[in-house]
């Protein structure tokens, strides 16, 4: 490892983990972990099925930033990576056939949760239902896996603060190999680092690397959202440890990896120094209204754009042979 990236790995030690906003891949988790189909940890979760790969931002930086990306889409292929057979259903609650829906996904849950499978829903985060009392007709949910029981009756299921209803549904397991599932999933990082999310307005939203050319119009033209912001950045700071964890844990099984594994430590470290500059204004100003420091965050920035370009390249000459062979689609597997 070269001086540079020693700096920034020796800066990410000195930082304690950002907490993650919930996320899919923490509910993932605790379902397949609960159910022995996944013994490793949360980051190598988050890595194998590319979760934590993603970055899209509202270019005000809204603070659906975290959580507006196509769902289905990314939450089916994070399954097939990691060889889990799974269902999902979604859509909006103010539909005339939600009802049709809720009737038929409260009766699925039920199904799964009589087989000892916990199910991932979106009650405006993401959280797991982990029993039910057909008496009391309620739910049992947990918004983290150290966090108490909540109850959610079966008529509410759906009918969130946000118009959407999502659940994914966990029904088996096949057995894949671990170098070909780390190699594909770092494949599935250039593909999300390179194209923009078909379901997300360009006027509205950027991915990938273009994420950071929108953070830092929105901070350097003072057209942000502050709280959203704060939010956002907060976010992808727990995102880029988890990457960071994932590369290191990943290049035990694959060496080969290593070289990406740095790059990956220095953006960590450098979404530390963004984290502490966050949380430095908050303890001086705890009760008054969100502001950020954009002056000192924007060089922070472009550090973690350029660290985060220079990994996806790495990972195209790791893997040039099958990137190049996908031709213009390099998420298809």
């Amino acid at each position: 490892m070269n001086e540079h990236h020693n700096k920034h790995a020796s800066a990410a030690a000195d930082q304690p983990r950002v907490p993650l906003a919930s996320s899919f891949a923490d509910a993932m988790h605790q379902v397949l972990s609960a159910k022995g189909w996944f013994t490793l940890s949360k980051p190598m979760l988050a890595g194998m099925t590319a979760l934590c790969f993603r970055l899209s931002v509202h270019r005000q930086l809204h603070p659906d930033s975290a959580t507006t990306y196509n769902w289905a889409a990314e939450h089916c292929v994070a399954a097939d990576l990691i060889g889990i057979i799974a269902m999902q259903g979604a859509g909006f609650n103010f539909s005339p056939t939600f009802p049709l829906y809720q009737k038929q996904a409260i009766s699925e849950i039920r199904r799964s949760l009589e087989q000892g499978t916990g199910v991932v829903c979106w009650k405006d985060r993401f959280i797991v239902i982990t029993r039910c009392d057909d008496e009391r007709q309620l739910f049992y949910y947990t918004e983290n896996a150290s966090a108490a029981e909540l109850e959610l009756p079966y008529e509410q299921f759906g009918r969130n603060e946000s118009p959407y209803w999502y659940g994914q549904i966990y029904e088996g397991q096949i057995r894949k190999d671990i170098v070909q599932v780390l190699r594909e999933s770092f494949i599935q990082a250039v593909y999300k680092a390179e194209v923009h999310d078909l379901m997300l307005p360009e006027s509205q939203y950027a991915c990938g690397l273009r994420a950071y050319d929108a953070m830092l119009e929105a901070l350097a033209d003072n057209t942000y959202d502050a709280a959203g912001a704060y939010e956002t950045l907060l976010f992808y700071a727990g995102l880029k440890q988890d990457t960071a964890a994932y590369a290191r844990e990943a290049s035990q099984y694959w060496p080969e990896v290593e070289g990406v594994a740095e790059h990956y430590a220095a953006l960590a470290a450098v979404y530390n120094q963004i984290t502490h500059t966050l949380c430095k204004q908050t303890v001086q100003a705890p009760e008054g209204p969100c502001s950020l420091d954009a002056q000192s965050l924007l060089p922070l920035l472009r550090e973690a754009q350029r660290i985060e370009t220079a990994a996806i390249q790495s990972i195209r000459i790791l893997l040039r042979e099958p990137i190049e062979n996908r031709f213009h689609d390099v998420g298809l597997r």
